[in-house]
């Protein structure tokens, strides 16, 4: 059943269905891929932690059973329901109560309380919401039209939170166990030592690369620090770096790779859909603000590093690069025919993504040390099934709440009542979003997180004037950084675990090293050639200056260079690092000369110590 998941997605992606004369509507796919993922749920996931792992007890064959009656007969007779969709009759009601019970017991099982109490309290507003008055007042909703709605319509649960997860999110995670399975994760551990392992403070900067990697493509800031963590927290530890330092800079650099391309977690394809673009157009949108990202945590590892001491890793500890070259080669060869079939051809990010797969898997038989056992390559779609079935059930949820907020008209209400809190203030309104953005988003997982900021505060922020594509990207930002952001810092804890560190010693160092990820959201918003949007000479201007204010922001932050920087300048240095990023001659002119300032104090370091720094 689980291989069966992405194999579905194949089908249907491909529109292969259609070549057999069989015509299907999107609902009725969705709601096949759908049960399968909550049956799977109820087969694998017990109900409680102390339950009994070694059989199937019988509620969940009763739940198992009741979601093949409600997944089956909606995806069989959909196309006659939505005929009358505007009927509400009782074969209708029944069938949503019980298929939005098992959804959240679904959800319970995979994700805890959280989602389930969010999606609970959205449908109590939706119901109750005519009892309230100001701007929480809602019109009356009957309680069937509520089910019915939520569970049938095309903008609730069957909606396009579910049909990302359902194709595109499938495919790439397909992609990714494949590649996985056949020794790419391995090789891109190896690439990443082999590069930065010789440098100062090695396995930092490993952690960095190698998880910006793996979290671009697992979607999970707490499974990518679960994943690498295990191999890079204790390896920084034993170079020098505190427990505290290494556990935040694993979690910052696994929380980074959300907001990566080419894959951004996947949330970057529903801001596609959302948006109604390429979602090229989005990669190349989220270029610069994620790569000064990085160079922010970078530059801030190594000047710890020269701050503390820390040399590189024996030689004897690391694979020679030409040989990690070999090793990557093929991860980079499946890669470029991602970024090609996607972006060269133009072609859909599931067509992309499974053309990627098959190019991974024939390699792999060509290669003698990637191929597998035939078992291996029957059993990875199983694998990649059960991957897929938590974040299926999440946008589902997801669409429960984007279905409620859509009945009861709170996310437009809500914006407009954002706008006139903040008196028509921009900036204002920013901090308003981003606390919002970041509160709502603990504890959810980051799909489910966008998708329900951009309908509550996505509108606000294009009321005032900010540019649409700018809007989403601040609202994923900062949906985002509730991973790092005490108290809930999901990411953080799991690298405190991990690093046997202080969590708020440790959440404090994530806070500093993220710096950048708080305020560039900021600066896109006001200048989005740092969106790759406008001249060529603008987006030079925007790369240049965001990297010489991070160069500055880094000194300040570590207070480090050649030699230990004096409060004054690192106060000079932070001032100025902030002032880089609004683009302009005054700027210019400040930051130029401070960076000289620093240039020729590192000279005069250098006579000192007979050595300058390389980063």
């Amino acid at each position: 059943m689980a291989a069966m998941v992405p194999l579905s997605a194949v089908v249907y992606a491909l529109r292969l269905l259609p070549e057999f004369g069989l015509i299907i509507y999107k609902e009725q796919f969705l709601a096949f891929f759908l049960t399968l993922c909550l049956m799977l749920t109820f087969m694998i996931k017990p109900a409680t932690q102390n339950a009994d792992k070694s059989k199937v007890p019988w509620y969940d064959v009763i739940l198992i059973l009741a979601t093949l009656g409600v997944g089956g007969y909606t995806a069989i007779w959909y196309h006659e329901m939505i005929e009358m969709m505007g009927l509400i009759t009782i074969d209708k009601t029944i069938l949503s109560a019980i298929g939005l019970f098992v959804l959240l017991e679904a959800a319970r099982r995979l994700a805890g309380l959280t989602m389930v109490i969010v999606a609970l309290v959205a449908l109590a507003y939706a119901f109750f919401g005519h009892y309230l008055s100001g701007m929480f007042e809602t019109r009356s909703i009957p309680f069937e039209r509520l089910l019915i709605y939520n569970f049938l319509g095309t903008d609730a649960v069957l909606g396009t939170p579910l049909y990302v997860a359902a194709t595109i999110v499938t495919a790439f995670v397909l992609f990714g166990q494949v590649l996985f399975m056949v020794g790419g994760g391995d090789a891109i551990s190896n690439f990443s030592f082999a590069l930065m392992g010789k440098r100062r403070g090695g396995p930092a900067k490993v952690a960095v690369l190698s998880s910006a990697l793996f979290g671009s493509l697992s979607g999970s800031a707490s499974a990518n620090v679960a994943t690498t963590g295990m191999i890079t927290i204790p390896m920084m530890k034993k170079v020098g770096y505190t427990g505290a330092k290494a556990g935040a800079i694993e979690a910052v650099a696994s929380t980074g790779g959300l907001v990566l391309p080419p894959v951004m977690a996947a949330t970057g394809f529903l801001m596609a859909e959302f948006l109604g673009v390429p979602y090229s157009a989005i990669a190349i949108a989220a270029a610069i603000p994620a790569l000064l990202f990085y160079l922010c945590v970078y530059l801030q590892v190594d000047l710890e590093a020269g701050k503390s001491g820390i040399s590189a890793m024996h030689g004897s500890e690391v694979l020679p690069l030409k040989s990690a070259l070999l090793q990557v080669a093929p991860v980079a060869f499946s890669f470029a025919v991602l970024l090609y079939v996607l972006f060269g051809l133009m072609q859909s990010p599931e067509s992309s993504a499974f053309a990627a797969t098959a190019a991974t898997a024939a390699i792999s038989l060509l290669v003698p040390r990637m191929r597998r056992a035939f078992t291996q390559y029957l059993k990875v779609l199983s694998v990649a099934g059960e991957a897929v079935v938590f974040i299926a059930v999440m946008c589902a949820v997801a669409g429960l709440v984007v279905g409620c907020l859509g009945l009861t008209g709170l996310g437009s209400s809500l914006s407009q009542n954002l706008v006139t809190l903040a008196g028509g203030n921009v900036w204002l309104l920013l901090m308003f979003a981003a606390v919002g953005c970041i509160v709502l988003g603990m504890g959810v997982p980051v799909t489910a997180t966008y998708i329900i900021l951009v309908i509550l505060v996505g509108p606000a922020l294009t009321q005032v004037g900010v540019n649409e594509l700018a809007a989403h990207m601040f609202v994923f930002y900062f949906g985002t950084l509730s991973f790092l952001t005490p108290p809930v810092c999901l990411a953080v804890f799991v690298a405190v675990s991990i690093a046997g560190s202080g969590p708020w010693s440790t959440a404090f160092y994530a806070l500093r090293f993220a710096v950048i990820a708080y305020l560039i959201p900021f600066v896109f918003v006001f200048n989005d050639a740092f969106l790759m949007q406008g001249g060529t000479l603008e987006i030079v201007q925007a790369v240049l200056a965001g990297s010489v204010g991070v160069f500055l922001l880094s000194i300040s932050l570590v207070g480090y260079w050649s030699g230990v920087v004096s409060s004054l300048l690192r106060l000079v240095a932070f001032a100025v690092g902030i002032l880089a990023f609004w683009v302009g001659s005054t700027s210019w002119l400040v930051c130029l000369l401070t960076l000289s300032v620093l240039i020729g104090l590192n000279y005069l370091q250098k006579m000192r110590n007979g050595k300058l720094v390389h980063i």
